[in-house]
Parts: C-alpha cells; structure tokens; sequence
C-alpha cells in the first residue's frame, strides 16, 4: 500500500495536492480503483454472443476471463488485505462481483434458461463461482498451475457445469 507520500511523489505534486483533489484516502483508493477497471475493461472489451456456440460460449469467455484476471491479479490481491482497513474497496469489488454475475447471466442464458427453473439460481451462483477472480487465483496461487493449466481446468469446469444441466434438461 503506497503512503499518501508516495503517490503525491509519483504524481510529481506535493501531500496536499493530492487532498485538493481527492477528499481522503477512501475516496483516492476509488478513484485508483475505477482507473483500473476502466483500463482492463477497454483492454478486454465483450463481444457479441450471437450466433456462438455452446463451446464457443465458454471459449471465449475462459480466454478473455482469464486474460482479464492475469491483468489485474496484483492490484485485486493487494485490494483484499485492504478491505478491513478500507470497507470502500469492499463496495468496488461487490460491483466487479454483479458485473460478473451479469456477464455470466447473459452470457450463458440459453444454457441456464434450458434448465429446471428450480435449478436455474444455483447453476448462476455455481457458473459465477467457478469463473470469478478468488477461483481463478486459487488455480494460479495456491495450486500453482500454469496459466495455460488453469485455463483448462476452468473451461472444463464450466463445461462440465453447463453439460450436466443439458444432460438433466
């Protein structure tokens, strides 16, 4: 965590300066945040699902889920030892979580609308599961896999989600 210091130095303008523009280090931190996820998401912008296949689906969505995580793992680790000190970093990455969860909803919805309704929340909350950024950084972190090993295990993953719904339906 960079001290208020640090960043002033970096920005080339002195402590205060910094408090001109910014009210505290709360509303610093979300600002640094939103200038993260605005880049990342320009460099992996979504595309347009019509016409893709099942396989295709998931595909592409692994591909550009996983790049994505590679881009921003460091700062997403550092933001969740800050999240006790920091409950606004907390808010930004429930916002990242529901932007997920609608990208998976739309994303899959011909899948998820095949299967039972009574089953359609609990495939969502398993599909956002397997695919988010705690997932993804246990594969890479605590198992150790190599980022092409971990893209397997997730699109197998979804997969074998999405197959078992298909095979229920």
């Amino acid at each position: 965590m960079p001290t208020t210091d640090a960043v002033a130095d970096r920005a080339g303008v002195s402590r205060r300066s910094v408090f001109r523009h910014y009210a505290d280090v709360s509303e610093l931190l979300r600002a640094a945040y939103e200038l993260q996820r605005e880049d990342a998401l320009s460099l992996y912008p979504p595309s347009n699902p019509e016409g893709w296949s099942h396989d295709e689906r998931i595909s592409i969505f692994v591909s550009r889920g996983c790049d994505l995580y590679e881009y921003v793992s460091s700062v997403r680790q550092a933001a969740v030892y800050m999240v006790r000190d920091y409950p606004i970093i907390n808010d930004l990455m429930i916002e990242d979580d529901r932007l997920h969860r609608s990208v998976i909803t739309k994303l899959f919805a011909p899948m998820i609308e095949a299967c039972p309704q009574a089953e359609r929340s609990a495939l969502v909350e398993a599909l956002v599961f397997a695919s988010n950024w705690s997932s993804w950084n246990t594969l890479r972190v605590q198992q150790g896999l190599e980022l092409e090993q971990a893209r397997g295990v997730m699109k197998m993953t979804l997969r074998a989600l999405l197959n078992q719904t298909k095979a229920a339906a």
